[in-house]
């Protein structure tokens, strides 16, 4: 049987193109630490994301406090890091205030609160980590814009702010969250047209697939074994050795103690009880060369700012503008990576919700962005196709419930999850990573997960994240919900595809 037919959520062949693909590691690319697939290891790690990836660089750090070495081994079904990490917007944006008020009213405002203060200290981590590291990726701190174009959407945004700002005045303080009521004084600092309402925050952006790739260089280097091409097709418990797993693949199975879940979209693939909890859904995203207008030496001249653009309840695009190559700012190309476009194509339920098409192009999303930069941007003199460069397309791992999980499978011990970032996951996977990491290696450790480690795990995630028996036998879906005119609060208020796909899709119907 083929591996198509044995686990058909598997990424599909002539994914198109990427920038972010358009310097692969020559060594990673198609690697195999060892020609054979190994027949066991302490843990397994399903994707070579930078969930993954960090994951990977994780368990090994705590291997090295724990003074004992660990044989994982990290599979992925495509050539390495070919998936969300290498198609996305390289925003390091957290989301500080907008959904608050749903939140806090579901959760109350101190979980609430923490949600929003776990995507705010991401910036740090992952600078932290790449001054540690020494790690060539672009990375560049500014500030992020979120822009709301229509009065009623900046209404809404601005007593969100006022509402966490009253209830957490320090955070928001600590955070440096700034508002702008003023269209004109909005239109100058951000030099964007039409806006109502916007503020500003602490933000960064990076190239994704050059940090996940030298992650998994340095787990390689302390034993990380790295395998291509080797899709996982299933899971079971071994029937020779007790407490162990066998993960399945065409090449051979492994049996290991421990899974790391790190697959995102394709997740319910091999964990088919994952199929109603986690699902891909299929986005798209451009780079676009400067104008002349926004290069060095011209007015308006280059744009400084990363960016939300909230269009209307859902319809966001997001961008940032690249600082150059290398570790010194402004040598090599400054393209804008440029995503969103929803409004194009979210009417059509079979062009993006359960759909892992990455090998084909979202319709009207190429227009969209060439006519983008022209019509938001003061002065932009771009040409006819708007300096679009490449468009592509990329699957995004939707939860039913719009949040990840992260945790144990409550029926599956030593299976661990760390997937359905729905879209927002940039700002979520360090801390993520993190605190799945630990609680593997007291697992690795001490042979189960002390309680010493459980809590320390809970106190680091937002309750809503934790992978409960509750949410993993769940069949709620909020998106579906949403079409169908449900006015779910919470979490779907903050998901910006979720709130514009149920409207398209009430529209449509």
């Amino acid at each position: 049987m083929s591996a198509e037919k044995s686990n058909p959520l598997l990424p599909v062949k002539n994914r198109l193109e990427s920038f972010w693909l358009s310097e692969r590691d020559p060594v990673l690319q198609n690697a195999r630490t060892t020609a054979e697939l190994p027949r066991n290891a302490d843990v397994v790690i399903v994707g070579s994301g930078l969930t993954g990836a960090m994951i990977a660089y994780h368990l090994y750090s705590e291997a090295e406090k724990m003074g004992r070495r660990i044989n994982v081994v990290m599979l992925e079904a495509d050539e390495v890091c070919s998936g969300a990490t290498a198609r996305n917007g390289g925003h390091c944006k957290p989301i500080p205030f907008i959904g608050f008020r749903a939140e806090a009213a579901k959760h109350g405002q101190k979980v609430a609160n923490h949600l929003l203060t776990f995507e705010a200290a991401a910036l740090k981590q992952y600078a932290d980590l790449v001054q540690k590291e020494d790690i060539d990726c672009d990375m560049h701190v500014t500030r992020a814009f979120d822009v709301c174009f229509k009065p009623e959407d900046g209404a809404a945004a601005k007593k969100d702010y006022e509402a966490r700002k009253a209830a957490f005045p320090r955070d928001v303080a600590g955070q440096d969250i700034r508002s702008v009521d003023d269209p004109k004084e909005l239109e100058l600092l951000t030099g964007i047209k039409g806006g109502h309402f916007g503020a500003s925050y602490p933000a960064g952006h990076l190239w994704p697939y050059k940090l996940a790739t030298s992650l998994i260089h340095i787990a390689i280097n302390k034993g990380l074994n790295l395998q291509t091409h080797t899709p996982v097709l299933s899971m079971k418990k071994s029937e020779v050795y007790s407490g162990q797993w066998e993960v399945v693949t065409p090449r051979g199975s492994i049996t290991t103690s421990q899974v790391i879940v790190a697959s995102n979209a394709y997740t319910s693939g091999f964990l088919p009880e994952f199929k109603e909890l986690i699902f891909p859904v299929r986005g798209t995203a451009c780079s676009i060369t400067p104008a002349p207008s926004h290069s060095h030496g011209a007015h308006p001249g280059p744009i400084k700012y990363s960016y939300g653009f909230r269009h209307g309840a859902g319809d966001v695009d997001y961008m940032i503008p690249r600082q150059g190559r290398g570790r010194i700012p402004g040598l090599g190309d400054r393209s804008i990576i440029l995503g969103g476009a929803k409004s194009r194509f979210l009417g059509d339920l079979s062009q993006w919700y359960n759909n892992k098409q990455d090998d084909q192009y979202m319709p009207g999303a190429k227009e969209y962005f060439e006519g983008f930069m022209k019509k938001y941007f003061v002065g932009w003199n771009g040409n006819e196709h708007g300096n679009v460069d490449r468009v592509w397309s990329g699957i995004l791992g939707y939860s039913s419930d719009l949040l990840p999980y992260v945790g144990e499978v409550p029926d599956k011990p030593g299976v661990f999850v760390c997937a359905g970032f729905t879209g927002h996951g940039m700002p979520r996977i360090p801390g993520c990573t993190a605190a799945i990491s630990s609680l593997v290696a007291s697992r690795i450790k001490d042979g189960f997960i002390t309680s010493t480690a459980q809590k320390a795990f809970e106190d680091s995630l937002p309750q809503p994240y934790w992978l409960t028996q509750e949410r993993y036998t769940s069949r709620v879906n909020l998106i579906q919900n949403m079409m169908k005119g449900d006015k779910t609060k919470g979490a779907l208020q903050n998901s910006d595809e979720a709130v514009m796909a149920g409207k398209a899709v009430r529209a449509k119907l």
